[in-house]
């Protein structure tokens, strides 16, 4: 299963990454051999139709964001299909047609992002080992809640205390293991 979360930045800022090694590799270098202009390469020319695709499929996520508003959660492009998750049931038509795979969770992306700061805060208050064992929260699409990529010394202790305390109530929790830098979690709010 291919999974990209794309948003236009990050996009933009791989395009441009991509332009400059490109245009880096070919300096300096003479060849005796004649350049084939006319002829892009098998590889250049899928690069470019998965780009255009990307493109297309990013311009569709930000139109369906628009129409459907507050009841969008969020689009990921996931084996070359856009799909797009909303708590609205009425709107799965509206995805459908547009040419996306639609899913309908139960937390808007305003009850996901609040559940995130009801973590950080829960983690906050906790020992310095779990107040620095978080490294990442996201957004998960498969289950309509959220992931958070934790230190998998603290995995066990962290899944204890989420489960016990319950910070960001009923929104559906995963834990990755994950190997990031350990920040504490702010001590300051909740």
């Amino acid at each position: 299963m291919d999974i990209k979360y794309l948003t236009r930045s990050k996009s933009a800022g791989v395009l441009a990454a991509v332009s400059l090694s490109l245009a880096l590799a070919g300096c300096g270098q003479v060849s005796s051999q004649p350049q084939n202009t006319t002829q892009p390469s098998s590889t250049s020319s899928a690069e470019s139709g998965e780009k255009m695709n990307q493109d297309a499929l990013l311009e569709q996520r930000d139109k369906l964001a628009e129409k459907l508003a507050d009841s969008f959660v969020q689009g990921w492009i996931e084996d070359g299909k856009l799909h797009v998750s909303t708590t609205n049931e009425a709107d799965l038509q509206t995805i459908t047609d547009a040419g996306a795979v639609g899913q309908v969770v139960a937390f808007s992306n305003a009850d996901l992002r609040e559940g995130i700061a009801k973590i950080m805060a829960w983690q906050g208050r906790q020992e310095p080992a779990i107040r620095s064992g978080i490294y990442a929260y996201s957004l998960n699409p498969n289950t309509g809640g959220l992931t958070l990529s934790v230190d998998p010394e603290q995995r066990d202790a962290i899944e204890t205390g989420l489960k016990k305390d319950k910070p960001a109530g009923q929104i559906p929790l995963e834990l990755k293991e994950g190997n990031g830098l350990a920040t504490p979690a702010s001590t300051s709010g909740n």
